[in-house]
């Protein structure tokens, strides 16, 4: 908790040192009217009268302490204590596929079109954007993100690739493994399936509905088909329609087989049409205009915005214990002076708790706001996804990943407003995820996460992702330098390449916090197979959790073909590279076990407090007036803490008082 206003406290700190001062300037004088008595000590000597003085004191005492305890907390209350509350607000968005023919008929457009491609990009704002290419298969180049800056490296990537340069001859790969070419309806629905699905898959026996958003394709195709497709064209058309997904056609040969209504271009401007999507020929300059325009048109469906947390004022217990304390001090003069006192005493102590009761109603105004905050964060998630990642140590024979997926999320919510990336590594590194403030996409990006395919296992190397997460820590200084860069590296630490790894040193500077989380026991763990293969049973990895990726990982253990060894291999926990990983990349190492808060790990890592936004980061609220009342209350309790002060200065023992005569 902290103070809106806490430049009220020393204010009322002074206030209050006003009044001691000026009661006891007051009482210093006291003496000078009053008239001696003689032989007082024989009436201050009865045992009455010491009775009535010490229930007097303890009165008064009572008073004192209640009126301290009032004056402290109306301060606080009026000082305006605020908490932060993480919140998801509904906003409006829209998610883009660009959709890439690579086929040799495209050969001479193909860098073409990812030059309209990067002019689009360069529109959209707000919008989410990916990019597929295909020719007999496809293969996802990035995923949807609002990362324009890695979508922009990735598309020039491509352009070079398209243009011949050297060292992109790999950038096609993927794309070849069906039969024929130029498949464009099994190209299409590949384009369609790289949207999230309307509901995320199961974790737990819990099924979480995703709110759906505009979804639009840019398929950019000369629609020559040259092989048997699963689907064709008309077909893949009908999936878009049942998607409510718009088609948005770029043909580069626009006119080349005809105009007849059974030619490619005119098939395809129907097969796009149909979709309520438009078909431009590439050349057209209104292409990117007419596809950017449409776009914006479609009706966009409220989403789960990005959380940000929001700071909301807390002035409960304050309000409720400075009442109380006017209660209880209301009480004692009662018991000390009944009502004979002063009725401007009494009229002041009644206001007293009318404004604090007033306070605790707290009154307010249309037309105010709070500020919101966020997590001004890059926030890089590095997770382990070989095989030992699913060796079953984790709480109750739960695979390792589970953690993983869990303290990811768990995380992030602790982050509200940052952006996340997520990074996996078996036997190579892959951006699973670029940086994006959406935690709907986070969420169904961990839900899937699987191990690498047993079959292609090649020996675990800790530091694989080395090198992608230099280059993203390093493009996201250059785009945001003042924004902290935090690293999450989730594994076991298992190296069983047979050399030793990298360090994972980054330039100074890069990483401003995270943490290295490690995962399984020194006793070791039996790993279950991952085929590759779908299917629908529970006998997969980690069925005591319910739980898993989405495909299908066969019955069976990895077996120890270790010579001399036999029997289901065991994976075991290295924290030893884990603490070294912590050590070079400048965070703390934290071990995690099932049913740990993740509050320990927020802790160690210093990600930092969220901080107030600017600007625009207001969020509507009533206009609180409870501050006023409080502030009132402390004014009008200040001649009472005087008083107070008065009475226990006369209060000396009637000896001392004899000394100074």
């Amino acid at each position: 908790m902290e103070l809106m206003f806490w430049w009220l406290l020393p204010v009322a700190a002074l206030a209050a040192g006003a009044a001691v001062w000026a009661a006891l300037r007051r009482g210093h004088h006291s003496n000078s009217r009053r008239r001696p008595v003689a032989h007082a000590d024989r009436l201050t000597m009865l045992p009455e009268y010491q009775a009535a003085l010490r229930r007097y004191r303890r009165r008064l005492a009572v008073a004192g302490t209640a009126c301290a305890v009032l004056l402290v907390s109306a301060a606080i209350a009026a000082a305006r204590p605020v908490d932060v509350t993480t919140v998801s607000f509904g906003q409006h968005n829209r998610d883009i596929m660009l959709c890439l023919d690579a086929s040799g008929s495209m050969s001479s457009a193909d860098a073409a079109v990812v030059d309209v491609f990067g002019r689009l990009a360069e529109k959209f704002d707000g919008e989410r954007i990916g990019l597929t290419i295909f020719d007999s298969s496809a293969i996802q180049v990035f995923p949807l993100t609002d990362d324009y800056a890695y979508a922009r490296e990735q598309l020039q990537t491509a352009k070079d690739a398209f243009d011949g340069k050297p060292g992109n001859s790999g950038f096609l790969d993927g794309t070849w493994n069906g039969r024929g070419s130029s498949l464009i309806g099994d190209g299409l629905a590949s384009c369609l399936n790289s949207f999230p699905p309307g509901t995320a898959p199961q974790r737990a026996g819990l099924q979480r509905e995703e709110p759906q958003r505009s979804r639009s394709v840019v398929l950019a195709t000369d629609n020559f088909l040259s092989g048997k497709p699963i689907l064709i064209l008309d077909q893949a058309s009908q999936l878009a329609r049942e998607r409510s997904v718009h088609v948005y056609a770029l043909n580069p040969g626009d006119l080349d087989y005809g105009a007849g209504s059974d030619q490619p271009g005119a098939q395809l401007r129907a097969a796009s049409e149909s979709t309520g999507g438009a078909y431009f020929a590439l050349d057209n300059p209104d292409a990117v205009a007419g596809i950017v325009g449409a776009v914006e048109q479609t009706e966009t469906a409220a989403i789960q915005g990005a959380p940000r947390a929001v700071f909301s004022e807390v002035p409960g217990l304050p309000l409720a214990v400075a009442l109380l304390a006017a209660l209880v001090l209301c009480l004692a003069f009662w018991r000390l002076q009944g009502l004979r006192a002063h009725r401007r005493a009494w009229l002041r102590r009644g206001a007293v708790v009318l404004l604090l009761l007033a306070a605790v109603l707290r009154p307010g105004l249309p037309g105010g706001s709070v500020p919101a905050a966020t997590a001004d964060l890059n926030v890089f998630f590095v997770v382990d996804t070989t095989t030992s990642m699913v060796a079953e140590d984790y709480g109750n024979t739960s695979p390792r990943l589970d953690g993983a997926r869990k303290d990811i999320m768990a995380i992030a919510e602790q982050l509200p407003g940052a952006r996340f990336s997520v990074i996996t590594f078996d036997t190579t590194a892959h951006v699973r995820m670029p940086l994006s403030t959406d935690t709907l996409a986070l969420q169904t990006i961990t839900d899937v996460l699987e191990p690498q395919v047993t079959a292609y296992a090649r020996g675990s190397n800790i530091a694989a992702a080395r090198q992608v997460l230099a280059e993203r820590l390093a493009a996201a200084r250059d785009n945001q330098p003042s924004r902290p860069r935090l690293v999450y590296y989730l594994g076991d630490g298992e190296q069983t390449s047979g050399k030793e790894p990298e360090a994972m040193a980054f330039d100074a500077g890069l990483v401003a916090g995270g943490a290295v989380l490690g995962y399984g026991t020194p006793t070791g763990g039996r790993m279950k197979e991952n085929t590759g293969l779908t299917k629908d049973t529970e006998d997969g990895y980690g069925g005591g959790t319910g739980g898993g990726g989405p495909a299908g990982r066969g019955g069976g253990y990895v077996q120890d073909n270790r010579t001399g060894s036999a029997g289901d291999a065991l994976s075991v926990i290295d924290e030893g590279r884990l603490r070294t990983i912590a050590d070079q990349l400048g965070v703390p190492y934290v071990h995690r076990d099932a049913g740990g808060a993740v509050s320990d790990v927020m802790q160690k890592a210093h990600p930092g407090a969220v901080e107030r936004a600017g600007r625009d980061g207001s969020v509507a609220a009533a206009a609180e007036l409870y501050w006023l009342l409080a502030g009132g209350a402390f004014l009008a309790a200040l001649p009472e803490a005087a008083g107070i002060l008065r009475q226990l200065r006369r209060l000396r023992p009637i000896r001392h008082q004899e000394a100074a005569r």
